[in-house]
């Protein structure tokens, strides 16, 4: 039996580019080069999923830049020693498998 997330194993068939880190005990997943779309552009950046409560929120996505012109109110924080980018985007529970999690985040820069 694996000791990882099914929900790390979950995103892993989905985008083979990803790590599980820990920040604070929690596991966090880096996808790294992620493709998706933004008002009908496509954008490739990593993207860092936040399966937990961070920052006042259930659950968070962020971003490796702050997607122009989508998205609001964007702030930065430090995760997993490094820079990243969130826009305010609530109520997306902990409750979700880790792939519908990601697709419930990326519809705030839809």
């Amino acid at each position: 039996m694996s000791d990882l997330p099914e929900g790390f194993v979950q995103l892993k068939k989905i985008h083979d580019a990803c790590t599980l880190l820990r920040e604070g005990g929690r596991p966090v997943v880096v996808l790294y080069g992620f493709p998706f779309l933004s008002a009908g552009t496509e954008e490739r950046m990593d993207l860092l999923l936040h399966p937990g409560t961070h920052s006042g929120y259930v659950t968070r996505l962020f971003f490796e830049r702050a997607v122009v012109g989508r998205g609001a109110n964007w702030t930065q924080h430090r995760v997993v020693d490094r820079p990243w980018w969130a826009p305010s985007w609530q109520n997306v529970p902990e409750s979700m498998n880790w792939p519908a999690m990601l697709c419930a985040h990326l519809r705030a820069v839809a």
